[in-house]
């Protein structure tokens, strides 16, 4: 029985163990990214640079980016700055479940909001979630679809969702935009 007892106490926790790591948070559908954010940008990465932070305990990312299209915001900057928590310094990585990964040179749909400790920079909003990349499909259509590829979170339903969230997956970059604005004009 002592036995029993005890393999209960260690499943239990490492099962707590092991979901303390996932990140959760709830799904965002587009018009809730789109009347959510407070800059709406398509960008291309420029750089990635991983950087040491509170005396080298915290690892932040920052993403620089081209605008190509300002579809929300009030920055006349044709550059921006997006922080994404964790990254790699040589042999050491701070992983963040649900951050989004960049690239330099992949084009980007970005929901964004203002960094709370450095209002110049900015975050995603939704982690992962605010990060749409560009591509072409086999027409050469350029398209958007959000990269949900290792993003180790978990995401939730709000009470009364569908049960299929519209994210705007696959509609062409032209669509795509054209319905952020519609949400956000349908906010004021």
């Amino acid at each position: 029985m002592k036995c029993s007892a005890q393999l209960i106490f260690i499943v239990l926790l490492v099962g707590t163990r092991i979901s303390s790591h996932a990140t959760s948070m709830f799904e965002l559908e587009l018009k809730e990214l789109a009347t959510g954010s407070q800059q709406v940008v398509q960008a291309k990465v420029t750089a990635v640079v991983p950087q040491w932070e509170n005396n080298q305990t915290v690892i932040n990312t920052y993403v620089r980016l081209n605008i190509i299209d300002d579809l929300i915001g009030d920055d006349e900057d044709n550059e921006i700055i997006v922080k994404i928590p964790g990254g790699r310094i040589g042999t050491t990585e701070l992983r963040v479940e649900g951050t989004a990964t960049y690239n330099v040179g992949e084009e980007n749909v970005l929901f964004l909001f203002r960094d709370v400790e450095n209002r110049t920079i900015y975050q995603t909003l939704g982690m992962y979630q605010g990060k749409y990349s560009v591509y072409a499909d086999g027409k050469g259509i350029r398209r958007v679809a959000r990269d949900t590829t290792g993003t180790g979170a978990a995401l939730f339903k709000r009470a009364g969702a569908a049960d299929i969230a519209e994210t705007g997956d696959h509609l062409s970059l032209e669509d795509f935009k054209k319905t952020v604005i519609q949400y956000i004009k349908s906010e004021k």
